[in-house]
């Protein structure tokens, strides 16, 4: 086709040429399927029992629930997942420069407070086990970011003391070997 809309000649001609057809009668498919499920090419389709017809609506609205309810489940599932990726994620992303790794440090740090205070604020947090839980967590994150900020600046007196007393509190904690030996025969 040339700039405009209208064909060229030779396009006219091959349009022309094209058989011309009528359109088929209304029952012409009705027919066809009819015939087709006399033959037993096509499933007859199941009829509903009169008896049973208010179920149908009850048993889509059934399915669809189930449906919302999965979609919600796997939603919040994947998104947990994918929200703790996407957080750690700008590590490996941001190679390019100390400023960028310094920033998304800073940012997961605030991420960390926040969620030390949230849990602080959880109303089962006023059982023992489940704070010893929270508390072992806060200690060792704590621990493992003062022994990187040690291995970054090895100067570095709060980190050096941070990591001493954890050391120290980890040593204290563990039971002491027992001075008794048994011998099993």
């Amino acid at each position: 086709m040339n700039d405009s809309d209208e064909p060229t000649p030779v396009e006219r001609r091959a349009l022309d040429a094209l058989p011309r057809s009528r359109d088929p009668r209304p029952d012409l498919e009705d027919r066809v399927v009819h015939a087709l499920q006399r033959r037993g090419l096509l499933p007859i389709p199941l009829a509903i029992r009169p008896g049973r017809r208010h179920l149908v609506p009850w048993l889509a609205a059934a399915a669809s629930l189930a449906l919302f309810a999965g979609g919600f489940a796997a939603g919040q599932f994947f998104g947990t997942r994918s929200g703790a990726a996407a957080a750690l994620s700008g590590v490996e992303a941001s190679h390019g420069s100390a400023a960028q790794v310094a920033a998304h440090a800073e940012r997961i740090g605030a991420l960390y407070v926040a969620a030390l205070a949230a849990l602080n604020q959880v109303t089962d947090s006023t059982d023992p086990a489940t704070r010893a839980k929270a508390r072992q967590a806060a200690i060792s994150a704590l621990g493992g970011a003062a022994s990187e900020v040690a291995q970054l600046v090895p100067d570095d007196p709060l980190a050096a003391a941070v990591v001493r007393g954890l050391t120290d509190r980890n040593r204290e904690q563990r039971p002491a070997p027992s001075t008794r030996s048994v011998v099993w025969f």
